[in-house]
């Protein structure tokens, strides 16, 4: 089997199993109703290396359940979409050493580990400002960005 036809098929199973799941729904839900510090964040993620076949970079819809935790990070779990596939993925944001602190402006930095074929350990440098997260993510194969403005409680 070629390596893009493994890869294309591990895609397609890992998105069956994840797809099932109903705990980001559940936690997207719960941060809707405003009882919890969790937010909801939506926006977009984009390759800043595959393109579509208009041009355009690849990407594709991305929400986001953030929990501030009581060390400063944030607990951050991703709905991400992509073709006609969509997964689920949780991380930690941890405050950037050196990172700058200005009112509602916060750094931050993470990583993901995916198996190697999908990419390996994704690193994340991200900055809160306000309502508005932009993260800028690195893989073996790909370098990226997310772009998500919160959403208030209550709105769909």
């Amino acid at each position: 089997m070629s390596r893009p036809l493994l890869r294309s098929v591990l895609v397609l199973l890992a998105s069956l199993l994840t797809a099932c799941s109903t705990t980001f729904d559940k936690k997207w839900n719960a941060a809707a109703q405003g009882n919890t510090k969790a937010t909801r964040w939506e926006g977009r993620w984009a390759s800043g290396t595959r393109k579509d076949t208009d041009g355009s970079p690849h990407g594709g819809r991305l929400r986001c359940v953030i929990v501030p935790q009581p060390d400063r990070s944030l607990a951050a779990s991703f709905h991400a979409n992509w073709l006609c596939f969509s997964g689920n993925y949780d991380m930690t944001f941890q405050p950037a050493p050196g990172g700058q602190r200005h009112g509602k402006i916060q750094n931050y930095k993470g990583t993901h580990d995916l198996p190697k074929i999908l990419g390996g350990t994704y690193s994340y440098a991200a900055t809160v400002a306000g309502d508005h997260l932009v993260a800028h993510y690195t893989c073996n194969y790909d370098q990226g960005t997310f772009d998500l403005r919160e959403l208030p409680p209550g709105k769909k």
